[in-house]
């Protein structure tokens, strides 16, 4: 009789935030071999406060590029898989706002939110996923929408692009080669200005996004 995988993962989550120190250490480790262009993060850091988008799937190359900054915070979601990531994100020097802007059974939602304006209003950069935790890939949620729309500040799209593995996973997690440069490609702010064109700035959110895809820095 074989193990049922649901009553194991309980046992392996909680190896897993166990372990989260040498994670932690293993990462240090790659950032250290990476190169990066600080180009991107003098542009951000003058137009502070602000909402950083991306996606999911490119999430590790640009936390591993802000770790240990100042006043650099994103969000997790309460489900039992974030707090791996979210002690994970603390050691590396961020301020890690637990919750999901969006719908959802972990959301947390109204809490996330005023955290996130609060945030803001403290002067620091907040990056979203807009396709997290679960996707659709690429697709963007309203959670970034109303952060901006409440708190009257832009939303940066962010995308990618270094050498890495794609892992076989719904976002195609991207985990960058020791040694390889990043590069950072920052598109046009986004101010929300009008709640009922939410679909609409959302559309431009993901065709900026997408149209980022092969845009030389």
């Amino acid at each position: 009789m074989g193990l049922d995988p649901k009553a194991v993962r309980p046992y392996l989550r909680k190896t897993l935030i166990g372990l989260n120190l040498p994670i932690t250490q293993v990462l240090k480790l790659l950032r250290f071999s990476l190169r990066f262009d600080d180009s991107f993060w003098n542009e951000v850091d003058r137009n502070r406060p602000a909402l950083i988008a991306l996606y999911h799937g490119e999430l590790l190359p640009l936390t591993l590029y802000g770790a240990y900054r100042k006043k650099l915070a994103t969000v997790v979601s309460l489900h039992a898989d974030g707090e791996i990531i979210a002690k994970v994100l603390e050691r590396l020097g961020y301020k890690v706002v637990r919750g999901s802007t969006d719908e959802g059974r972990y959301k947390g939602g109204s809490k996330a939110l005023r955290e996130i304006i609060k945030l803001l209003g403290n002067g620091y950069l907040v990056a979203i996923t807009v396709d997290g935790p679960k996707g659709p890939c690429c697709k963007v949620k309203d959670g970034i929408l109303y952060a901006s729309w409440f708190s009257k500040r832009p939303i940066y799209p962010v995308r990618i692009e270094v050498k890495g593995l794609h892992l076989p996973t719904w976002d195609r997690f991207l985990v960058p080669f020791p040694f390889a440069e990043i590069k950072i490609k920052l598109g046009n702010p986004i101010w929300v200005e009008d709640k009922t064109a939410f679909p609409l700035y959302r559309e431009k959110l993901e065709k900026e996004l997408l149209s980022m895809e092969n845009l030389r820095i």
